[in-house]
């Protein structure tokens, strides 16, 4: 998967609205829950450094809120690392072109979308 790909998928999939808040980032995108405003996922283009890779390689990753007790199990996946720029207690962020298991993303990115929803 790429990020248009995901993209179009959350589109697709998910009552929401699609943000691009920052000037200086102009392929940072937010996107956000149509019904409360709260972000449930964010696409970057990024250095892997950022997220503690030892390179200095552009990726696109995807930030999505998490259950906190998945996280520690989750960034042991390839491809799944604590978030960038965001709580790491809640957040994780995953390579959306290297993560191969395109299913387990989107229910990762529908957690996202539950968790960030009104109580």
């Amino acid at each position: 998967m790429n990020r248009n790909e995901l993209l179009q998928y959350i589109q697709q999939e998910y009552v929401c609205d699609v943000d691009y808040p920052w000037e200086r980032y102009p392929d940072y995108i937010v996107i956000r829950r149509r019904d409360n405003q709260k972000w449930f996922a964010g696409i970057f283009d990024i250095k892997g450094h950022q997220v503690g890779r030892d390179t200095n390689e552009s990726m696109d990753i995807v930030n999505l809120k998490c259950e906190p007790d998945l996280i520690p199990n989750l960034i042991h996946e390839n491809g799944i690392y604590p978030a960038y720029h965001m709580n790491k207690q809640h957040w994780i962020s995953v390579d959306i072109e290297s993560y191969e298991d395109i299913e387990k993303l989107k229910m990762l990115v529908d957690m996202s979308y539950q968790l960030v929803g009104h109580k």
